[in-house]
Formats: structure tokens, sequence, C-alpha cells
């Protein structure tokens, strides 16, 4: 490097660092152990009713670290407290120290074995937050899952095997899911065999008899899913040669509940004006998984 370049290099460097000094348009913001909260890093979770405990987290964000107490209280819903669910502290309160930034809110779950309540919910949310503020997620809503439902035999995943029109021997997951408020109802999760993109709006229901030994599924059911033509997915049912739109899917319930075997007839998913996703033949089993 000549003289004239080295410089013009520093005198380059000199320049930079005052215009750098000088031009403090946007300066760093400033935080301190003001602005620290609490708040729960989830606005709701679920629990099963034999779970003996819940551990609810609660996130208390400092800089430096805080000293601080955190209040809390039940809001009753379909869940009740002292009935369904208790402060397992029964302080309702969480004191962190300076070291600290989560802890739990330990509650316990009053299971109900044999009864069937239904899934029933509950929320806690803060009274206040001590020597910290109260941040923007400060509720949590707990839904407590009641594994006494009626079709409990049948909820659940299932290995299916079955003959697809298509593409021969299949094997894949189907599932049977509770209905939110129907408990004569199930959602089929991938009736149709191998699917990539099945999923929650994708399914189908079935209405299950008294006796729980059979699901009638109605065929002509349109699915939530919309392909791009604007068209939904069609249950229909296949013979063995044509798509029946009236009428049911049946799947006898057997082994209480171990096999599901579809009779006479097969799923077949189908999009107007696009085609088949997938055709199979009325020889599907189910075992339970």
């Amino acid at each position: 490097m000549t003289a004239m370049k080295k410089i013009f290099y520093i005198f380059s460097i000199i320049v930079l660092g005052s215009l750098v000094a000088s031009c403090n348009l946007n300066p760093m913001p400033v935080f301190d152990d003001n602005d620290a909260f609490a708040a729960f890093p989830s606005s709701a979770m679920k629990v099963a009713e034999n779970a003996g405990t819940l551990n609810i987290p609660v996130h208390v964000a400092s800089f430096s670290g805080v000293n601080t107490t955190v209040t809390y209280e039940f809001v009753n819903g379909s869940a009740k407290q002292g009935v369904d669910f208790e402060d397992a502290s029964g302080t309702g309160s969480i004191s962190f120290s300076g070291t600290e930034s989560m802890k739990n809110i330990v509650v316990k779950i009053i299971e109900h074995p044999g009864v069937f309540t239904g899934d029933m919910s509950f929320t806690v949310k803060f009274k206040s937050a001590g020597d910290t503020k109260i941040g923007a997620s400060n509720t949590c809503t707990v839904t407590i899952n009641d594994l006494d439902h009626p079709l409990a035999s049948i909820l659940g995943e299932y290995t299916a095997k079955g003959t697809s029109y298509f593409n021969g021997p299949d094997e894949w997951i189907m599932t049977f899911k509770k209905d939110a408020s129907d408990v004569t109802k199930v959602w089929i999760d991938n009736i149709f065999g191998s699917a990539s993109w099945a999923g929650d709006d994708t399914m189908f229901y079935g209405i299950v008899d008294n006796d729980v030994t059979n699901i009638a599924v109605p065929l002509g059911q349109e699915t939530e899913y919309v392909y791009s033509n604007g068209n939904a997915c069609v249950l229909l049912g296949f013979d063995g040669e044509d798509g029946l739109d009236e009428g049911y899917l049946n799947i006898a319930i057997q082994d209480g509940g171990k096999t599901l075997k579809f009779i006479d007839y097969g799923p077949w998913l189908y999009i107007p004006d696009a085609g088949s996703v997938n055709i199979c033949f009325g020889d599907i089993v189910c075992t339970k998984n």
C-alpha cells in the first residue's frame, strides 16, 4: 500500500467513526426490571382425569432476577374446585427468588372412575404478580379429559388392512375420535387408506348403536377440506363395481372393540370434477393398537 493510500485509508476510518458517533438516530432501548412480568407460557392445557396432578408452568421474565410472589385464583367452568380439582399447595400463591424464572402451579385432579362426566374445564388466572407486572398471557384454561366415555372401547388408533382399487394390498392407521357433545357419534380419521394429507378436516362421522356392536357411517358426507376446484371430498360406498351415495358403510364392532370389520361396502373418497383420492374394497379389518 502506497503512503498516499495509507493516508486516505486512515482518514476514511476517522471520518466514518465520527459519523457513527454523531448520528445516533436509533438509540438502543434500555430495559430494567421495572419491565419484569409474570405470564403463563401456555394459555390452554389438557390432562387425563386419572393423571393425579397437573403442573401449570408460570414464567417470570426479568433481566437480573427478581424476588416476587405471584398469587392466582381458579375460575370454575364445567369442572368445579373441590369436586373435580384442587389447589395442591392450598396457598393460591407461588414465590420466586432472583435465580428462578419458572415454577409450577400444582393442581390435584380428582378422578371419578366409572362415572361418565364428559370432558370438563376450568381456568386459572393471576390475581397479582407481586413486584412484577401481570403479562398479557394471564389465564390458562385446563381441560380434564374424561376416560369413562360410553364409546371408550372403540376410541383410539387401529391398524387397518385392506385392498386398494388402485394399489392392491394396503395397510394404514385409522383413528376413531369422540364427538364433543354427542356420545353416540364417532369421527373417523383416514377411513379411506394411506394419504399424507388426511387430517381433522377430512374426517367422517358414524353413529354407534345402543349395544356398541355396529357403526353406521352415512354415505354422501362431505369433508370440511375443499379441493382447489372448490369442491369438498365426498364419501361413497364401493360395492366392487359402483360408487353409492346413499345408505351406510356398516362397521361391525367385534371382540369388545379390539377388532372392527367393514361389512358389504368399502369407502370411496371422491372429489367432483377432479377424481378419486382412493377406493377400497369392503375387506377392511381394523385391529386396535
